[in-house]
C-alpha cells in the first residue's frame, strides 16, 4: 500500500487526486489531507439546497463536489481527511466498517472513546466526528471520510442549511447530526494541534500495515491531477451543474409587495419561470422570464443580468443583491 500526506490544501486538487489514483493505478493507497475552508457535497446532491448561500459567499468558502455519495460536509484547516483505495474483487466484502476500522482502531489506541454509529459514522458519546462515503470503480473502491479535530463548529453550523421548503428534487438529502471535535476529549493541559494529530494518525496507520511504501505525489502526478482538477472538479458544470434537476419556489418580498416565483432548473440552467404576484408587476414578470430562461442558476450571473436590464425601477428600494438572493 502506498501511503502519503498531500501537501495541497485545495479541495478540488485533493478530490481530483483521489479519483486519479483510483482510476489510473492498480496500487492500493492510504492518503491524508487537510483542506482550506470549504463545503463538499456528495455526487448526487443538490448543492444549492444544502448550503447557507449568503453565509458561504460572505465568508468566501470554497464549494466542491466529490465522486462518492453521501451527505454534505464542512471542512476547515482543523479537519483531517483520510482516504483508502483498495482492490476488491468481491463486492459483498465492501462495507464502511471494514474500511474505516483502521482509523477507529488508531483513535481508540490514542485514547479517544470512539465507535461506529448505525449510519456508518464515527461517534463519541453519540456525537458525530466523522462522516464517511464510498465510490466503486471496476474492482477498486475508494473509501474516505472526515475527522473533526478542532473545527469551528459555529461556522460549520452556519454554512450548512438544508432548504427543502424551497427546493423540490430527488437528490440525496443530508441528515444533520450533532457533532463534536476530537480535541474536546484531549487532556485539559493538551494544546490541540492538527499537525501533530495528522502525523500521529499517519504513523500509526503505516505501522499497522505489513506491506507499504511512503511516497509523495510526484511532479508528473501533480501535473495530471491538476489537469483533472481544472477540467472537472473546479468547473461550474461539476460543482453546480451536476445537481439533479429541481424546482425552486419562493415568496419574494419587494418592499411591501409579494412575488411568488417558481424556477425549473436542469443541469444548473433555468429552463422555465412561473411568476405570480399580488400587484401589477407585469414588467418584472416579463423581464425576469426574458433574461433568466436559459441562464445559469448562479447569483453573480443573475445579479449582472438584473442590473443590466434595470428590472428594479425607481419605485422599488430593494437592492439588486437583496432581490437576487431571494432567488436561492
Amino acid at each position: 500500500m502506498r501511503c502519503l500526506i498531500s501537501t495541497s490544501t485545495n479541495p478540488h486538487f485533493n478530490l481530483a487526486a483521489e479519483e486519479y489514483f483510483l482510476k489510473n493505478s492498480n496500487e492500493e493507497f492510504f492518503m491524508l489531507y487537510i483542506n482550506e475552508p470549504c463545503i463538499v457535497v456528495g455526487k448526487h446532491q443538490n448543492l444549492l439546497s444544502e448550503i447557507n448561500h449568503k453565509f458561504v459567499i460572505e465568508n468566501k468558502i470554497l464549494l466542491a463536489r466529490r465522486i462518492s455519495g453521501g451527505g454534505t460536509v464542512y471542512q476547515d484547516s482543523n479537519n483531517l481527511n483520510f482516504s483508502f483505495i483498495h482492490n476488491c474483487e468481491n463486492r459483498e466484502k465492501i462495507n464502511f466498517q471494514k474500511f474505516t476500522a483502521p482509523i477507529l482502531e488508531v483513535l481508540t489506541k490514542m485514547g479517544f472513546p470512539a465507535g461506529f454509529s448505525n449510519r456508518n459514522d464515527l461517534i463519541i458519546n453519540n456525537k458525530k466526528f466523522s462522516g464517511n462515503a464510498m465510490h466503486i470503480y471496476k474492482n477498486r473502491v475508494l473509501s474516505h471520510g472526515t475527522l473533526l479535530f478542532n473545527t469551528d463548529i459555529s461556522r460549520l453550523s452556519q454554512s450548512l442549511y438544508n432548504r427543502d421548503n424551497r427546493y423540490n428534487d430527488r437528490s440525496i438529502k443530508s441528515v444533520r447530526s450533532e457533532v463534536t471535535n476530537l480535541s474536546n476529549f484531549l487532556p485539559v493541559e493538551s494544546e490541540p494541534n492538527i499537525t501533530e494529530f495528522t502525523n500521529k494518525v499517519f504513523e500509526r496507520i503505516v505501522n499497522s500495515l505489513t506491506n507499504y511504501t511512503i511516497k509523495k505525489i510526484t511532479k508528473e502526478e501533480k501535473e495530471l491531477i491538476t489537469n483533472l482538477s481544472d477540467q472537472k472538479f473546479k468547473t461550474w458544470d461539476w460543482v453546480y451543474g451536476y445537481s439533479p434537476k429541481y424546482i425552486f419556489t419562493n415568496q419574494l418580498h419587494i418592499d411591501n409587495l409579494k412575488l411568488s416565483i417558481q424556477l425549473s432548473v436542469d443541469k444548473g440552467i433555468i429552463q422555465n419561470i412561473l411568476v405570480d404576484s399580488n400587484a401589477n408587476l407585469e414588467q418584472i414578470n416579463r423581464e425576469l422570464t426574458k433574461i433568466l430562461v436559459n441562464t445559469r442558476h448562479d447569483l453573480e450571473i443573475i445579479k449582472e443580468k438584473v442590473a443590466e436590464n434595470n428590472i428594479l425601477n425607481s419605485h422599488i428600494t430593494t437592492t439588486i443583491t437583496e432581490f437576487c438572493m431571494q432567488l436561492f
